[in-house]
């Protein structure tokens, strides 16, 4: 379909019978939009079972059925996609939506000019029951599997799956405040000046959108989900959740608050911090080993660009916020040996980002962000106890050395992936950008890190990998060894082992930008890619030889980050906020 985009919204036109998919998340229902009145997905949180895959919208004019090659245009913004067909007599606009909260799907019909409009909802997964509430004359047809809507202009439908009538009713009586609750949320955006083409604000809108939508409360949890796709049951994981809200800080610090909340939950006694936590505040894959620095990380960041320093003394799971943080600092500070590192013990260690991948012994990733969460502690412990905050700094310092001195190829020019005894695998992986980002490499090896990325990780200028410009590879070379992964990562552009993941290509192009570097093919090159092959909101992961990941992951959002905080350094210390108190 042919592409464009107008004031945040992607508008695809095509024909009829062309898919424009798109998926739309709320706090109780993930629902994929079709493009053509239909979904192909339909799953209600923390019910396994209750999904629809495939539901259809036929549209009859004067008891004309309108042809598959009918002339359309799809709007997609927030919560909502909007179909508006070009039929004989005057234009069809149907118009869909999920609300914020509640378990239906909401479409609305109305036809530019009055005539016998019939509108057969087709749901194709006869094996699924559902309800319905309709404004208009309407008939359920149980051996077409259908509802038939007869109406001369308008209409007004709702369905849900694993629900009832009377939900479906009580959605359809509050159907015009449901709608503007979800319209009012997308003029809600403030699309910063740095969003300067029709293109960016597209880019920004759907990055907020990826954020919001993600974003549920079930009694005292309250975060972020790692995507849509992960619904059963709801969980936030703790590194998804710290570049995820990244894009929240601007106009929405009280939803970060809520997540370092609810990730103090999943803290175990001893300090382990677990991949996730569930809806239930229950621990999800137990100690991971990049969740406690993430966690202090978060709290430095809320800090450092809110001033509220009254979230160190609020309580989580019996503990102050504070407490949490000296906790899991010590459990991490248990993992160093006498080179001033944190060790990954293996052999078969899997517990950090790149799950996939046996990344043993020390990892450079996890070494960043462990020295980060040094710094950040110490600031944090400033005013609270001294000793403590002078001994973390000195940590953070020997720490920095040694990564330097033994984890940076100076032969190279960038940090090796990991080290363990006498291996070392060698090859660049981007998520050692977060050395920029955090300001732990000096001038020279910035700038050196940064030559790589462009000449190695972006693909358009990478002439030794063959599979053409796609974006920014997560590795290059390709990880080598018999047993350094499984499942998707075992195949090389695949995962973690080459395929772009935007979450990490923005902070790249956030690096580049710090560092007055061109940072727009890092920014925009996933958007281009996705949005010429139908994928209209932000995809988790993709490569050009493999399946997509899946769409509307969270941390896919943080491409805003490169919008909003460009006449200040997100990452760099607000002293106003550390000198006040």
């Amino acid at each position: 379909m042919e592409t464009s985009f107008q004031n945040g919204k992607i508008v695809a036109r095509g024909k009829f019978w062309e898919d424009a998919v798109y998926d739309a998340f709320a706090n109780d229902l993930r629902v994929r939009f079709n493009g053509k009145g239909g979904i192909t997905n339909y799953s209600v949180c923390n019910h396994p079972g209750s999904y629809l895959r495939t539901s259809y919208l036929n549209v009859f004019v004067n008891g004309v059925k309108l042809d598959a090659f009918t002339d359309k245009t799809v709007e997609m913004i927030g919560r909502t996609q909007k179909i508006v067909l070009d039929a004989v007599g005057g234009k069809i606009e149907v118009f869909q939506f999920i609300p914020k909260r509640g378990n239906a799907l909401c479409c609305e019909i109305i036809a530019e000019k009055a005539a016998k409009y019939d509108f057969a909802f087709v749901f194709g997964d006869a094996s699924k029951t559902f309800a319905y509430a309709a404004d208009a004359e309407n008939e359920h047809v149980p051996e077409n599997h259908s509802v038939y809507l007869h109406t001369n202009k308008s209409a007004r439908f709702v369905c849900a799956f694993g629900s009832d009538e009377e939900n479906c009713k009580d959605i359809l009586s509050r159907f015009a405040a449901l709608k503007k609750e979800v319209e009012d949320e997308i003029r809600s955006v403030k699309i910063p000046a740095s969003a300067k083409t029709e293109k960016d604000k597209a880019l920004y809108v759907s990055s907020i959108f990826c954020a919001l939508e993600n974003y549920q409360e079930i009694g005292e949890y309250k975060g972020f989900s790692a995507g849509c796709n992960y619904t059963n049951p709801i969980r936030t994981y703790f590194r998804d959740a710290y570049w995820t809200v990244l894009s929240m800080y601007r106009d929405h610090a009280d939803l970060v608050h809520n997540e370092i909340l609810t990730l103090a939950h999943g803290i175990d006694e001893n300090g382990d911090c677990p991949s996730a936590v569930t809806f239930e505040l229950n621990p999800h894959w137990r100690n991971h080993y990049d969740s406690p620095s993430f966690f202090v990380l978060m709290v430095y960041d809320y800090i450092n660009r809110t001033g509220d320093f009254s979230i160190l003394d609020e309580i989580a799971a019996g503990k102050t916020v504070y407490d949490h943080c000296a906790l899991v600092m010590e459990k991490l500070a248990a993992y160093e040996d006498d080179a001033h590192l944190i060790v990954k013990e293996g052999p078969y260690n899997k517990r950090d980002w790149a799950d996939e991948v046996n990344r043993i012994g020390y990892v450079t990733y996890l070494e960043l962000l462990y020295a980060r969460a040094l710094y950040c502690f110490s600031r944090i412990a400033g005013k609270r106890d001294a000793a403590a905050a002078a001994r973390y700094h000195e940590m953070f310092l020997r720490t920095k050395k040694a990564i330097d001195d033994l984890l940076w190829d100076d032969r190279k020019g960038y940090y090796i992936n990991y080290k363990n005894g006498d291996f070392v695998e060698d090859n660049f992986s981007v998520d050692t950008i977060v050395a920029v980002l955090f300001g732990l490499c000096d001038e020279k090896k910035t700038g050196r890190l940064l030559d790589n990325v462009s000449k190695l990780l972006e693909t358009r200028n990478n002439k030794i990998q063959r599979a053409g410009d796609f974006g920014v590879m997560s590795v290059f070379p390709f990880y080598r060894g018999i047993d350094r992964y499984h499942n998707k990562s075992s195949q090389d552009y695949e995962y973690h082992n080459g395929a772009v993941w935007p979450y990490l290509s923005a902070l790249v192009a956030y690096a580049q930008l710090m560092n007055g570097r061109d940072f727009s093919y890092a920014l925009t090159s996933s958007f281009d890619w996705n949005i010429d092959r139908g994928n209209y909101t932000p995809i988790e992961y993709y490569s050009p030889i493999h399946p997509d990941g899946s769409l509307l992951q969270a941390w896919s959002s943080d491409a805003a980050l490169v919008y909003d905080w460009q006449d200040v350094d997100f990452f760099r210390e607000n002293e106003a906020v550390w000198e006040k108190n």
